[in-house]
């Protein structure tokens, strides 16, 4: 317990109430900011250095030297980091979610409106409708094959289909 003590004593602020209170701000705001930046997120960015702040203020608060407390900070905040990367990165995998609109990819339509340029038409496959668009910018005009090539949003993707590419219409 003396040793602990006496640590204490070598690490403690010189009597100082304005770089007191001014450190004791600091580490607050700092703990409140990234507090509200991690409930905002809920995406683990800043709780490290949440609680970090949080044992830099509690620093504070026994006078410690500042830069004890800056050190104390970037220790914490180093530790809590590689500690918890493993469980984070575990969390934060994420898999594609595939739905049944994936099953359009590759199909093939006819076009009930016409694509002219980057303007967008519509293609029925399947017997739906779909908000269809071509970046190639061809013109492809009514009753024409595509082949759905990707979806963007509510939209598909297509390419005009050729003689070449095995059409098989069901």
């Amino acid at each position: 317990i003396m040793l602990f003590l006496n640590f204490l004593d070598v690490v403690k602020e010189p009597s100082n109430s304005f770089m007191f209170w001014a450190m004791i701000v600091l580490w607050s705001v700092i703990f409140i900011t990234t507090l509200i930046i991690e409930l905002e997120t809920a995406d683990l960015t800043c709780i490290w250095f949440c609680l970090a702040s949080l044992v830099s203020l509690v620093c504070a608060i026994f006078k410690m030297q500042t830069i004890f407390q800056v050190l104390v900070f970037a220790a914490v905040a180093t530790l809590l980091i590689l500690a918890t990367k493993p469980i984070t990165k575990k969390m934060m995998k994420t898999e594609i979610i595939h739905t049944n609109t994936d099953k359009l990819i590759g199909m093939v339509g006819t076009i009930t409106k016409e694509i002219i340029d980057d303007s967008i038409g519509e293609v029925k496959v399947n017997n739906e409708l779909w908000r269809a668009v071509c970046i190639e910018g061809n013109n492809i005009k009514i009753d024409e094959k595509v082949i759905i090539t990707a979806l963007s949003g509510n939209k598909v993707i297509v390419t005009k289909a050729n003689k070449n590419n095995d059409i098989e219409i069901i």
